[in-house]
Formats: C-alpha cells, structure tokens, sequence
C-alpha cells in the first residue's frame, strides 16, 4: 500500500511553534547526515533558522507550559480503568524528566553562537537573498573545504544547547498527534466542514491523503469549528482548482 501523506493543522500558535522547529531540526539532522560540504551547507542554514525561532519567543517556557498542561491531563487518567500502569508511570516519568531538564538548562539557548565570530558573519550574510557566497566570506569557503569531521564536530557542538527543546519538542508533539482517533470520513465535491466539541482543548487537525489522487487539503480552523478543501494542484504551473468531487480521506483530531 501507498503511504499517505499527513498534512497537518495547528489550531493555536504554541502548536505552531513546535512544529517549526520540528521540522528545522529534523531539516539540520538530515542534512549534518549527508556530510557533503553543500548539505553542511544546508544544515548551518537550518541551525541559524533554529537559533532565530528560539530567540524570538521563549522556547523553553512555552514548552515547559505545554508539558505542565499535558501532565495535570494524564494525571486524570490514573484511576480509569484498564490503564496500562507501568506504562502511566513510564510516561510521567518521562515529563518530569524533561520538565526538569529544561527548568535546569542555564543561560540563553543561544549562549554558543552568540558571541562566536564565524556564526554570526554566516548569520548575517544569511539575511540576504542567496545567503553566503564564497567571494563574500572566505572563511566560510575555508570551513566548507574542511574534512567532513571537523565540520561535523562544529555543527555538533552548537546544536549541542537545543538537544533538550528538541527532545521536549519531539515528546510533546508526540503525545498530542497519539491522543486522537483516525478515521475515515468524505469530504463531498471536496469540502468539508465540522463543528469542535467546546470540552476539549483542541490542538491540531491531522489529514491522510492518498497521494495517488493527486490532490492535496487546505485546512483552516478554530476553537469552534474546521473545514478542508480539497484542491488539484494541476501541473503546477497555473492556479490551483477546488475539487468538485466526493473525496475519502483519514481524518485524525487531535486535544491532550
């Protein structure tokens, strides 16, 4: 079977944030893999788009809220019954350990790059459209001629202060995906519209499409109600055009 593709709503900006620099690290990850001097190239791309996002908004207390409000959830499922315990207490051992690994983590996340040099020319060149050239930083064209495990050891040691946001990150938006029931549902001539039950606190909207079909969803949302579209793309080089037929689709909620 074809996998399907997952496109995903965040129905408020915490969820939003978190799935930036999800999809950042995972981006400087693939990338610091590779090892090519183009794909380290990519990968310092990514790092200084990290570096902005968490020095933006403070990273660390939001996450530590998310991990707080998700704890007093979980915590009411104790006594249901059927609750698998040991792995209950797996899981808020977990929360607590990282809640406390980020209540712990001293100083600025960007106290590494801050005052280094080379970071913030590559920084700064960032900023304009193409980025880095070689005639313009000739350090840059130095670092990117160095063995794959020099460079390797420095994208290392300044990702080194995110590993717990990106750990926090990776377990919050875990449980938040893992806490909604996929189903199937059609959306007819292509769109669909449904109402959000006001008792739950929901975070985002999940949508499974065959990639076969060629199409893709436009989902928008609030507290109260969502809607996707469905649209063909086309041969991508004219607008996009609303689907005017019957669509089946995996539809995932998800609130923790």
């Amino acid at each position: 079977m074809t996998r399907p593709l997952i496109f995903e709503q965040p129905l408020h900006e915490r969820i939003r944030l978190l799935l930036r620099l999800e999809a950042l690290t995972q981006r400087f990850g693939d990338a610091l893999q590779a090892g090519q001097p183009y794909d380290h190239h990519e990968a310092l791309v990514s790092l200084v788009d990290i570096y902005a996002l968490v020095t933006r908004v403070d990273i660390k207390r939001e996450l530590m809220g998310e991990i707080e409000r998700q704890t007093a959830n979980l915590q009411r499922l104790a006594d249901q019954p059927g609750i698998d315990s040991s792995r209950f207490r797996s899981t808020m051992d977990d929360q607590r350990r990282l809640h406390s690994a980020l209540e712990e983590q001293a100083g600025a996340l960007d106290g590494a790059v801050r005052e280094n040099e080379f970071f913030n020319s590559v920084r700064q060149r960032m900023a304009l459209p193409g980025g880095a050239f070689d005639f313009d930083l000739p350090i840059y064209h130095h670092w990117l001629s160095q063995p794959v495990e020099a460079r390797t050891e420095l994208l290392r040691e300044w990702f080194r202060p995110l590993e717990s946001v990106t750990e926090a990150t990776q377990h919050v938006l875990r449980y938040i995906r893992g806490s909604g029931n996929d189903r199937s549902v059609t959306a007819e001539e292509g769109f669909l519209e449904q109402p959000l039950d006001s008792q739950h606190a929901w975070q985002m909207i999940r949508v499974s499409v065959d990639p076969q079909l060629g199409i893709y969803p436009e989902i928008s949302g609030g507290r109260q109600r969502f809607t996707v579209r469905f649209m063909d793309p086309g041969d991508f080089r004219s607008r996009p055009n609303p689907v005017r037929e019957d669509v089946t689709f995996g539809l995932c909620c998800c609130a923790l």
